[in-house]
């Protein structure tokens, strides 16, 4: 009788477990957590007005990934918040390698128990995020097979989940006071949208907090200057600032641009658009320029204004505050400022750098049209009449070819002025030649470079020896003293020039001798077997064993910087 109990007993257990899955946690609330092997997916919020779209629209990533605001069980979407089959109770937990500890408040459609859809193990949804950036992690995770620990809701583990990294720069808090080279390139992202105009200190000074708060109340980060976290690089600033650094990097994939750009008649459009311009925009004047900084990019943002018409100075490659001067006046004129007491005045920030940039695209469509007005579409020869003939004859006589009252008719002085024309443009040796007279492709080629650059009237670029008196000479650079962490000048610019060439220090060169020069030179000094860890005695400090593997490195690669002379001729 024992024996038919336990045998009884045994079977409706089986039973249990069948009805209530695969296995019988999913039916209680409290169970021994284990291991399972799922195909864990990724999801995300779609915004409105992102640049792609993984389904090409914001309607249809919406439909695909649910609002996007909360989950099934109504809880709102929030890193660690996952999407399983219906045999998971809402609330388990699951400790995912690499990401880890989420809570399960989502389903999906796609998001299935094994066995269905051809799927070899449960289905699980990773909400990656908002926007542009949970779309890009999204795409980042793909789609993977992950052993993962089961935990019941009641179980005392806490959920702590790390979104994957997109490249976020700034991690910690910042405020009045601090100093380092993340400082630094806090300075630097400010100067990038006009907020901050001084020089890069690496100082949290009263300048940087002005420049700080600026940036806060044109995104509504705070209201006023007296809110808590006003000036103070906080959660918020950081999320924000961050988003920004990386939608400026993060290129979208080309298939989904052109998904997204087919989508016409989706909301986002118009976004599209404005992308596009960006694009362009940014493969102009790929980056900001402002008061004090030199060299080619500088030299030919000054061209560019000077054939835009909104600069008369010398092209010397030098952002000074004359040419600070002639930004704020175009910035003006574009309705960009108003006011030299505004963030950005002056400063060639990015919405600068689009209104030159459309400045220049009107110049060059006028041009393209003036060009049409004067070039036949096709080939042509004497004897022809008609709207094309009367461009042709508009064109000679822009180049000088053609000084009589013309009709339509390509007669016999048509012909002369072609034939003066193929001379001059070396198209043929004389009248005689073969093709005289005929204005065919070749001729017509000619004819429209000609055209472009009698048309595109760019000012005339001052010329003056006394600025071309500053050359750039190469060096093979040595050091012989001591740096550490703290130190500023000259010797540690080349120091960071010389990591950088070499690979080590991947940062703006700055002069100063922060945290991130000071990793640089740990990873060289581990490289070249100067220190083996860097816990190890003198490991970041650049001491005579560095300095003397780096001299030793500099002259077997022939490493070379340059340096700013002053000539006499």
């Amino acid at each position: 009788m024992h024996k038919l109990k336990t045998k009884l007993l045994a079977l409706i257990t089986g039973f249990s477990i069948l009805f209530t899955g695969l296995s019988p946690v999913f039916a209680e609330t409290d169970f021994e957590p284990y291991e399972k092997t799922f195909i864990v997916s990724a999801y995300y919020s779609p915004l409105p007005n992102q640049r792609v779209y993984f389904r090409g629209s914001y309607d249809a990533d919406r439909r695909l990934n649910g609002n996007g605001t909360n989950g099934a069980d109504g809880t709102e979407v929030y890193p660690g918040m996952l999407a399983a089959p219906k045999t998971y109770s809402f609330g388990i937990k699951l400790e995912i390698p690499g990401l880890g500890v989420g809570a399960i408040h989502d389903r999906g459609g796609a998001i299935v128990p094994e066995g269905q859809r051809g799927f070899k193990h449960d289905r699980l949804d990773v909400w990656m995020g908002k926007g542009e950036e949970g779309l890009a992690r999204a795409l980042q995770w793909g789609v993977r097979t992950v052993t993962a620990k089961v935990y019941p809701a009641s179980h005392t583990i806490a959920e702590s989940f790390t979104l994957p990294s997109m490249g976020s720069v700034f991690v910690a808090e910042l405020k009045l006071g601090d100093s380092g080279e993340l400082v630094s390139r806090l300075q630097e992202e400010l100067k990038t949208y006009g907020y901050y105009r001084e020089a890069i200190t690496s100082t949290f000074d009263e300048n940087t907090e002005k420049a700080l708060l600026g940036y806060q109340l044109t995104r509504n980060i705070v209201a006023s200057a007296d809110d808590p976290g006003a000036g103070v690089l906080g959660p918020r600033t950081r999320e924000k600032l961050n988003g920004e650094i990386f939608a400026r990097s993060w290129q979208p994939p080309a298939s989904l641009v052109a998904k997204t750009n087919s989508n016409s008649g989706s909301s986002n459009q118009a976004y599209v658009a404005s992308v596009n311009t960006s694009s362009a925009a940014n493969s102009r004047f790929p980056v900001t320029l402002s008061l004090g900084d030199t060299g080619s990019r500088v030299k030919d943002l000054q061209v560019a204004l000077t054939e835009a018409g909104y600069y008369e100075c010398e092209i010397n490659g030098i952002y000074n505050e004359k040419m600070e001067d002639c930004i704020f006046e175009f910035q003006q004129e574009k309705n960009i400022l108003a006011s030299r007491d505004e963030f950005g005045a002056g400063f060639f920030g990015e919405k600068t750098r689009s209104a030159l940039s459309k400045a220049l695209d009107a110049n060059e469509d006028k041009l393209k049209m003036l060009i049409a007005d004067r070039l036949p579409a096709g080939t042509s020869q004497p004897g022809e009449s008609g709207a094309a003939i009367s461009k042709l004859q508009e064109g000679l006589k822009t180049l000088g070819y053609l000084e009589a009252d013309f009709s339509s008719e390509y007669d016999e002085s048509t012909k002369l002025a072609v034939v003066k024309f193929q001379i001059e443009a070396g198209i043929i040796e004389s009248e005689t030649s073969y093709g005289a007279g005929f204005f065919g492709s070749k001729t017509k080629t000619a004819f429209e470079k000609e055209l472009s650059q009698r048309l595109n009237m760019k000012p005339q670029l001052a010329v003056n020896p006394e600025w071309n008196r500053v050359r750039y000479v190469a060096y093979n650079p040595t050091f012989s003293t001591g740096l550490a962490l703290g130190d500023t000048g000259d010797k540690v610019e080349e120091l960071q020039k010389v990591l950088q060439e070499l690979g080590y220090f991947k940062e703006e060169v700055t002069g100063n001798f922060g945290e991130l020069t000071e990793q640089a030179v740990i990873e060289f000094q581990i490289a070249e077997g100067v220190v083996s860890s860097a816990t190890e005695y003198g490991a970041g400090s650049f001491g005579p064993k560095t300095r003397a593997a780096l001299n030793a490195v500099i002259k077997e690669k022939n490493i070379a910087l340059k340096r700013k002379e002053e000539t006499t001729t």
